[in-house]
């Protein structure tokens, strides 16, 4: 049986054997060794014992035996090539497949062997003649032409080769993906003409307009950015998600009005992701910021996007407002970050010095409260309940919190001073002289 077995394996190489279609070459699966007396047998069975034990170099020396008695053997030279590629010898590898390929040409295992040595060492107009070749065998080679050609950098090949192939085969994930890097990294004009031919074949197809108007705008293209944006309307009169582009050709155009008008659209939207809504609001957010006399319009937007669910801009609004002095506003928008988001640490801290600031105490005490079940170690919620506390005349309850919260004061001396000034307050109110007199001293110490 063993014999029998090799015998097969090498008359697929054999010069005599029939040459229809290429056979295809596999590793030989042998059990059992024994039983061989042929020398050339002896050195092959070996090899592939070898070589199934990841014994690379004794295979190499068995095959090199075997060479010696059989030196026209294209398998044998096949077997080399794998072994040599998996001690990482490429150039030894490559001289052993075309050796092999020479004794057994067109032979499509060794031409694929091959080409991963190419493909491997970057060797790509090697491999592009190679893989040419191989898709005599299955069109799907021409997948492999067009990564080699993505990663040449010749991208009008790479998308005219996967267009060939979508033709013939249908859409593909993997082939999209391959176009999608290719526009990439292709440049403005590629993706301009590629763009144009598919809204030319498939007028109707929102997504390409989309497309084309992202690389106009990231090659200040405004104008034609603008005009593409025009086209889908015609196309498409109820088009919401263009209204995003709109909004920032108008906004740089300063044509306010029709930007506010856009920004509306798109916050109405039910097609347009929370998120994206919630970036363009805060673009217009920051262009307010430059140009406080648009307020009233921020507002306005705010008044709609409020009724998002999924989003909350509330808070980049209350630091709006917190720079611009307006306390009223920003506690209002603070307020309602935290019934959308009342977990979160930053729109706590904001809110509570909001509070402390409009003389919100019974507020502040009861928001800081809830805000150490949470973050127990945040002292900034101690020195908050300890402050209301005292302005509500209840120095016990804050003296307590307060001297509980200094345990968590990191290396703060700011924070540090502001407890002590309130124990102080607490203290005085108390009446405790002995401790009126420790924070004072531990106050001058800090200065």
């Amino acid at each position: 049986m063993k014999l029998v077995t090799c015998l097969l394996v090498l008359s697929l190489f054999s010069p005599v054997a029939e040459a229809q279609e290429p056979a295809t070459l596999k590793d030989v699966n042998v059990d059992n060794l024994e039983d061989v007396t042929d020398d050339f047998q002896e050195y092959f069975f070996e090899a592939l014992k070898q070589k199934g034990i990841q014994n690379y170099e004794r295979a190499l020396v068995a095959l090199d035996k075997c060479i010696s008695l059989r030196p026209q053997e294209a398998i044998l030279y096949f077997e080399k090539g794998k072994n040599e590629a998996m001690l990482g010898n490429i150039i030894e590898a490559e001289n052993n497949y075309l050796k092999a390929l020479q004794l057994k040409p067109n032979q499509r295992d060794i031409m694929v062997s091959l080409y991963d040595v190419y493909y491997a060492r970057q060797d790509f107009e090697k491999a592009i003649d190679l893989v040419t070749q191989l898709v005599q065998f299955d069109i799907r080679y021409k997948e492999d032409l067009a990564r080699i050609y993505l990663r040449k950098g010749s991208f009008e090949k790479t998308i005219s080769l996967i267009d060939e192939l979508d033709e013939k085969l249908g859409k593909d994930a993997y082939r999209n993906q391959i176009r999608q890097q290719a526009l990439a990294l292709s440049g403005g004009d590629i993706q301009e003409k590629e763009l144009l031919k598919q809204i030319a074949a498939n007028p109707a197809n929102e997504q390409n307009y989309l497309n084309l108007i992202y690389v106009y705008s990231e090659q200040g293209k405004t104008q034609q950015a603008y005009e593409t944006a025009q086209r889908l309307i015609k196309v498409n009169p109820k088009t919401e998600i263009v209204h995003m582009a709109l909004y920032k050709y108008y906004l740089e155009s300063g044509d306010i009005k029709q930007a506010v008008s856009s920004l509306e659209k798109v916050i109405k939207s039910s097609k347009i992701e929370p998120k994206a809504k919630h970036s363009i609001l805060n673009d217009f957010l920051i262009f307010v910021d430059r140009n406080p006399e648009y307020e009233a319009e921020l507002e306005q937007a705010v008044a709609l996007f409020a009724k998002e669910e999924d989003t909350n801009v509330n808070e980049e609004l209350g630091a709006y407002y917190i720079k611009n002095k307006e306390t009223d506003k920003a506690l209002s928008s603070y307020e309602n970050a935290y019934k959308k988001n009342p977990s979160d640490l930053g729109v706590l801290r904001n809110l509570l010095m909001l509070q402390l600031q409009a003389e919100q105490f019974e507020n502040a005490t009861k928001l800081s409260e809830e805000a150490l079940t949470l973050y127990p170690s945040q002292a900034l919620f101690y020195l908050v309940y300890g402050v209301a506390q005292n302005r509500l005349g209840a120095p016990k309850n804050a003296k307590d919190y307060l001297e509980m919260g200094l345990d968590y004061i990191a290396d703060d001396p700011k924070m540090t001073a502001d407890f002590y000034s309130e124990l102080l307050r607490a203290y005085e109110l108390l009446g405790d002289a002995k401790k009126i007199e420790k924070y004072r001293t531990l106050i001058n110490n800090l200065n």
